[in-house]
């Protein structure tokens, strides 16, 4: 008679092990790309921060932004005035994180205004850049917040705090305004 003392797993345990093992790491992939898309979404609020910082400082002596929309403000020489974080010219264009082009230019409020166009912008960016909080921040103030075709302004001149259309926005008016696409776009106009 034939005897065996032989033990090890079986085909069944093996599949199981090497299911969790799939489970984890499918799950870790996920994790890290959403962390990533959180870190590029900090990323371009970062620059639409510094692009305001550094626009008002640059200006503010001057009163006005008129220079902005002229033709010798190219691309290049607003990264050459350090006007724009070095890394968004891209291939003479300026280019967001998200790999949108962003236009910059004098508003057509007039010369006392400047807009930054973010175009090309996620569901969940478009929410997370109508929700800064621009307050307290030295240099030019939000006036105007423009999501696709929703306009929203500071209480002023008419306008009250609590109108639909009055800055800051809430989540809500925020998520109604961004649409469940990537072709989001987003004009601030500062003073």
């Amino acid at each position: 008679m034939l005897k065996s003392d032989q033990k090890g797993t079986t085909m069944m345990e093996a599949i199981a092990a090497i299911s969790v093992v799939i489970v984890l790491t499918v799950a870790a992939i996920s994790l890290v790309g959403n962390m990533y898309e959180m870190f590029r979404q900090n990323m371009v609020v970062n620059e639409i921060r510094e692009i305001q910082k550094n626009i008002a400082t640059r200006y503010r002596l001057e009163g006005n932004y008129a220079e902005l929309s002229s033709s010798e403000m190219t691309p290049q020489k607003l990264k050459e005035e350090q006007l724009i974080p070095s890394q968004m010219l891209v291939n003479g264009e300026i280019v967001h994180r998200l790999n949108g082009e962003v236009i910059i230019e004098t508003s057509s409020l007039g010369d006392d205004y400047f807009d930054v166009t973010f175009n090309k912008l996620s569901l969940r960016t478009c929410m997370n850049l109508s929700q800064i909080n621009w307050s307290g921040i030295d240099g030019a103030d939000l006036f105007q917040l423009k999501i696709n075709n929703n306009t929203f302004k500071l209480p002023i001149n008419g306008v009250k705090f609590g109108d639909a259309d009055a800055l800051p926005i809430s989540p809500v008016k925020a998520s109604e305004s961004c649409a469940d696409d990537e072709k989001n776009v987003i004009t601030w106009t500062f003073q």
